[in-house]
């Protein structure tokens, strides 16, 4: 039976039987099964195994079995032994999560040493049914109700047809040895609390459950593909970019039939949470400036949109100009010269050059982030002090304009803020001589 399903699997997917398959093995039932049912279809197999070393002598006896089989039916095979404890603390990670990076890590870079095509790993109906129910316990939209993918890139599960007594008796029909792990029967993970007490339980009550979860997956699957459609059509409507940051039309978002759904969608993948996007809605009459944080975003209400960027810490730019030249700081290259004051100059009106009378500006030049407290006196004021903070509020800057705002000083005051103001007390007069020049380009 299981050979019928790979077989029909193949065909459905159409993947040629001249294809190279690697085989994740970790020595259970289903992927001997698979393993064996592989080898007997005569197709190009190699077997990966992985010994995770997280349960002692018990996981050297794995690989040892695996090894074993596959000499025992000629089979090309592999191990290979993790840290996957040290792992998991050098990167953060969860025992389960590192477990899984190695694995695929290792199968990728051993797919592209060995030239096969495919990683093939031995899911099945029952896993799906587990996963269903653990996405739904944790909370999940409708992508997490469509259970396992049976090709996801270059991975493959053709045994999701095939329930967990399937491969039982495959196994008993072949007279097949495998490993069991025993944390399989701990109750210590959500994943056999389901397996072992409410599955058995749901069975009861439908004894073709595992059926009709993959026919209800099938059907969500169609559901969900209608869901992302909608969703990217009303984020088109949404959405606009200004430089660095994603702008959501406050107006149109609530307009939506969905505002809740359409938000949480769009922000979710920036790591904002069901909580979060419910506060972000109650606040959308608030007054400007309101954030919202996650670990590496902001979103910040404006007056007709939420505006997104990127929160990481920014260090503090600072460079020195001590003469006349060229100069950068990040992605941004300065040209500094001198040049004789004519008749018939014309001051440019870009905001990226600013011309100063020369004889009023002293050497060394500095360009630096603004800080608090920092202050100007704006062209046009008379000298008149102004905090760059209020000049900031005034020019309705947000919290990453500000954070990327750089000042051009001559000693400790503020000639230039950049692209934007010049400081009166540096301004070109009639008595101007010699013109200082400014030009700023931005680097791709």
């Amino acid at each position: 039976m299981i050979r019928k399903i790979i077989e029909k699997f193949l065909e459905k997917y159409r993947i040629p039987k001249d294809a190279g398959f690697i085989l994740a093995v970790s020595g259970g039932a289903d992927s001997i099964s698979m393993l064996h049912a592989f080898k007997y279809m005569n197709l190009k197999i190699l077997a990966l195994h992985c010994n995770f070393s997280l349960r002692g002598k018990e996981s050297d006896m794995d690989e040892q079995f695996v090894k074993r089989f596959c000499d025992n039916y000629g089979i090309a095979h592999s191990v290979r032994k993790f840290d996957t404890t040290n792992y998991a603390k050098k990167h953060g990670l969860s025992i389960e999560m590192a477990a899984r990076e190695l694995r695929y890590t290792w199968f990728h870079e051993m797919k592209a040493k060995k030239r096969m095509d495919y990683i093939v790993v031995a899911h099945h109906a029952d896993d799906v049914a587990e996963t269903v129910l653990i996405n739904f316990c944790r909370g999940t939209g409708i992508k997490g109700l469509t259970g396992i993918k049976p090709i996801n890139g270059d991975i493959l599960r053709p045994l999701l047809d095939c329930s967990r007594n399937d491969i039982l008796k495959y196994i008993e029909a072949h007279q097949l040895g495998f490993r069991t792990d025993s944390t399989n029967n701990s109750l210590d993970y959500m994943r056999n609390k389901i397996r072992h007490r409410i599955i058995p339980v749901m069975k009861e009550i439908n004894p073709s459950l595992l059926a009709t979860v993959s026919d209800t997956c099938e059907a969500l699957k169609e559901t969900e593909q209608i869901f992302s459609y909608g969703i990217r059509a009303l984020q088109e409507e949404i959405m606009d970019c200004e430089d660095d940051e994603i702008l959501l039309h406050i107006g149109k978002t609530m307009a939506s039939p969905a505002p809740y759904t359409l938000l949480y969608e769009t922000l979710r993948p920036f790591g904002f949470n069901r909580i979060q996007i419910r506060d972000i809605l109650n606040a959308h009459t608030a007054t400007s400036g309101k954030q919202f944080i996650t670990d590496n975003y902001v979103l910040e209400k404006g007056r007709i949109y939420w505006r997104l960027y990127n929160n990481r810490k920014r260090q503090q730019q600072t460079i020195e100009i001590p003469t006349p030249g060229t100069y950068t700081i990040g992605n941004i290259q300065f040209e500094v010269f001198r040049f004789p004051r004519t008749e018939d100059f014309e001051i440019p009106t870009t905001p990226d050059i600013a011309c100063l009378d020369s004889d009023k500006i002293k050497f060394p030049l500095t360009v630096r982030n603004w800080q608090a407290g920092d202050y100007f006196c704006p062209i046009g004021m008379k000298r008149s002090k102004k905090k760059l903070s209020d000049f900031f509020t005034n020019q309705k800057f947000s919290t990453l304009q500000k954070q990327e705002c750089l000042l051009l000083l001559s000693g400790d005051k503020i000639a230039w803020v950049i692209g934007h103001r010049l400081d009166d007390r540096f301004k070109i007069t009639s008595l101007t001589k010699e013109l200082l020049i400014i030009k700023r380009h931005k680097q791709e």
